[in-house]
């Protein structure tokens, strides 16, 4: 078959009348996707992470410095973690020694997610610029074949009607058949 810009004798173009091939593409949820690759510590870091990574995790762990903080206070002399309450520093440290690489892998495994939805997204723009490609051929062999079209009957009225009523069927003449104004 030709090419929508090939020509078919009497200079008519062919190719791309008629002839739509949209592009392939499946679209896939990649949330699933992923999801459906992670092994069982993947999703145990996913659930840490998207836990503590959370105002709820800041406001609890902000509420417990301040109430720990208060106690303290309030024993006076008899507190188990006096100021500068070198316990407490303790404790936040090993949770801050846990959760950091936890939160590492979880931000990992967050950013393999992004990576195949951008991906999706790849192919899915990929597949909308080439249908768009196909639409802009097939618009053109369109306006081809109509430009042809209206020569043609431009040629049968100037041949089989007299000169003085062409006019008034074709109007002005021109070499383009758009409507002007």
């Amino acid at each position: 078959m030709a090419t929508a810009g090939s020509s078919a004798p009497g200079n008519r173009p062919t190719g791309a009348l008629g002839d739509f091939q949209p592009k392939e593409h499946t679209p896939t949820n990649t949330y699933r996707k992923v999801r459906e690759s992670l092994g069982a510590q993947d999703r145990i870091a996913v659930v840490i992470t998207g836990a503590i990574g959370t105002m709820y995790a800041v406001y609890f762990l902000a509420t417990f410095m301040a109430g720990w903080i208060l106690l303290q206070v309030l024993l006076g002399r008899a507190a188990f973690d006096p100021y500068p309450f070198a316990f407490l520093l303790f404790l936040g440290n090993i949770v801050q020694l846990l959760l950091m690489p936890l939160l590492m892998v979880g931000q990992n495994l967050q950013g393999r997610h992004i990576e195949v939805r951008a991906e999706e997204e790849f192919h899915t723009v990929t597949k909308i610029f080439h249908d768009m490609g196909q639409t802009m051929r097939h618009l053109d062999a369109q306006d081809a074949e109509l430009l042809r079209q209206s020569r043609l009957l431009v040629g049968l009225v100037e041949s089989l009607v007299p000169e003085d009523r062409r006019t008034s069927l074709l109007g002005p003449v021109s070499d383009d058949p758009r409507p002007t104004g």
